[in-house]
């Protein structure tokens, strides 16, 4: 009787042991959830600016806004481009740029003259319960999207995506979150950081972002504008989509290059930016760009003050000037600073950088590398980057050695000289404003580690990753299939050529008929 017994101890203990086990693992793998909210801090115009008054979009400018803008421009251009004398543009492109953005224009102080909102409509108390699920929590695919007027300061910004997170942790009943700054909303990310002591952050993703400037937007405020048709068709070629529809239009415009027609377009543009930038910079810029205090968190350090001399004048106050010095001196000029308080305070901090295009050719720096809007080098906090169509170069040796290979496999980028090499992530063959699934799981991969995470903990999550098909891989000399040759121009494809041929024997018919 008594051996029954210990038995039949022996496996109701055992029973207890068994489900103790199963409570434990079970515990652990809901803790291995992710119950922090995930917020999105999107970037410049991803909502619009609606005249609360009329109903009508301020910004981007209605049809209506930019047919009358244009209306008195359209005369004076096609008489010019006859005579070929530019110099009475001038006027009427000040009046249609001052025209076409005015509903959205700012006063001396950087107020909004109209008065407009962001069409960003603020979650509900079920659209954020949704974000959640019971097997992963939350994660950035399903992240609550933030959006503002990006026309404003950063700094109210600031203050507006922190009513927003002390919103969401109401109604989640958190303590802290986890954010995502992408483009523009990088700079309210670092702002808000810098303004409100990290009290309510768990870990920040910096994605694609502009919190250290953009050679686009600095470039044309410092008046370093340049053209190029080569790096105007491969910037156009490299937007185009991977389709049918995207071969044959890329084939036809290669035509058009190929046969000089291009050419003579940036020649002509060349032209008139000559005989109208200077009038531009004095008016429209002065009254509509530059009174947009957002637009001067875009501008890199080092181009601040050039831009200033430029633009800022009588056109603002001393309280605007005030407050953009602010934003460059105190919050991006500190950039470093910031993260590194943030990982001193147990924040991981992850910097994502894509590359794989060129930034817009319109600018001094054509030739620099990016995600088609932001320059690499400016969005990974100072990697070392070739230009476009080349690499650094076969002798090319790692700037900083620090025990690590920071390199590229396809030659084009020196990770070592970055704020944060062990922290910093490189996408090769994304978009800037192409975001997925993958993407987003590495930001999980940031935002879940237990302490911060590097380029060396996860074999998935190498330094330098591609994109294709839908997967993000390790970047390798086998796996790219976006390559830069050395080549200065594109090649002429099969499509190409049979349009030239098409465009020649239509010129043929024209001059036959003495139309061309």
């Amino acid at each position: 009787m008594r051996k029954i017994l210990k038995k039949i101890l022996s496996y109701v203990l055992s029973v207890i042991m068994l489900m103790s086990v199963f409570s434990a693992l079970a515990f652990a793998a809901e803790n291995d959830k992710n119950d922090v909210p995930v917020i999105f801090v999107d970037g410049i115009a991803s909502s619009d600016i609606i005249n609360t008054e009329t109903g009508e979009s301020a910004f981007p400018p209605s049809a209506n806004t930019i047919l009358s803008g244009l209306s008195g421009a359209i005369a004076p251009l096609v008489s010019s481009l006859i005579g070929k004398d530019y110099s009475s543009l001038a006027e009427p492109i000040n009046e249609a740029v001052i025209k076409i953005f005015e509903p959205a224009s700012c006063d001396e102080n950087g107020s909004p003259v109209y008065p407009t909102v962001s069409d960003y409509v603020k979650p509900t108390s079920q659209e954020i319960a949704e974000k959640y699920t019971e097997s992963l929590g939350y994660t950035a695919t399903d992240a609550i999207w933030f959006s503002y007027d990006w026309r404003l300061d950063m700094v109210t910004l600031a203050s507006q995506l922190h009513d927003f997170i002390e919103y969401v942790l109401n109604e989640t009943g958190a303590e802290k979150v986890n954010i995502m700054g992408f483009s523009m909303g990088s700079c309210v990310v670092m702002s808000y950081l810098h303004e409100y002591d990290y009290q309510y952050v768990e870990n920040v993703v910096i994605l694609a972002g502009g919190y250290n400037g953009v050679s686009t937007c600095g470039e044309p405020f410092s008046n370093k504008i340049a053209l190029s048709s080569e790096a105007m068709i491969r910037f156009i070629n490299t937007m185009l989509g991977k389709d049918f529809g995207g071969y044959m239009l890329q084939a036809v415009i290669d035509s058009f290059y190929q046969a000089g027609v291009i050419d003579g377009v940036i020649e002509i543009a060349e032209d008139i930016v000559s005989a109208v930038m200077d009038d531009l910079y004095d008016n429209a810029f002065k009254e509509t760009f530059a009174k947009m205090p957002g637009f001067w968190s875009l501008i890199p350090y080092e181009m601040y003050d050039d831009a200033k001399a430029l633009l800022i004048g009588d056109n603002v106050s001393q309280s605007y000037i005030d407050m953009i010095d602010y934003y460059h001196y105190e919050i991006q000029g500190n950039n470093e600073q910031i993260i590194k308080e943030a990982i001193s305070r147990g924040i991981n901090f992850g910097i994502i950088s894509k590359y794989g295009s060129t930034v817009p050719p319109c600018i001094e720096s054509l030739d620099n590398i990016g995600d088609s809007v932001i320059d690499c080098k400016y969005s990974s906090l100072g990697a070392t980057c070739a230009k476009a169509y080349t690499t650094l170069g076969d002798d090319y040796v790692q700037a900083v050695d620090d025990g690590h290979n920071h390199l590229s496999a396809d030659g084009m980028i020196d990770a070592s000289t970055c704020a944060f090499p062990e922290y910093t992530w490189f996408i090769k063959g994304l978009l800037h404003n192409e975001h997925y699934d993958c993407e987003m799981a590495l930001c999980d991969f940031i935002f879940n580690s237990e302490t911060q995470p590097t380029v060396w903990d996860s074999e998935n999550y190498s330094q330098f990753l591609i994109y294709n098909n839908g997967e993000l891989e390790p970047l390798t000399e086998d796996n790219d299939y976006y390559k830069y040759e050395n080549v200065t121009a594109p090649e002429e494809s099969l499509f190409s050529k049979i349009i030239h041929v098409i465009q020649i024997i239509i010129a043929a018919i024209l001059s036959l008929f003495g139309l061309s």
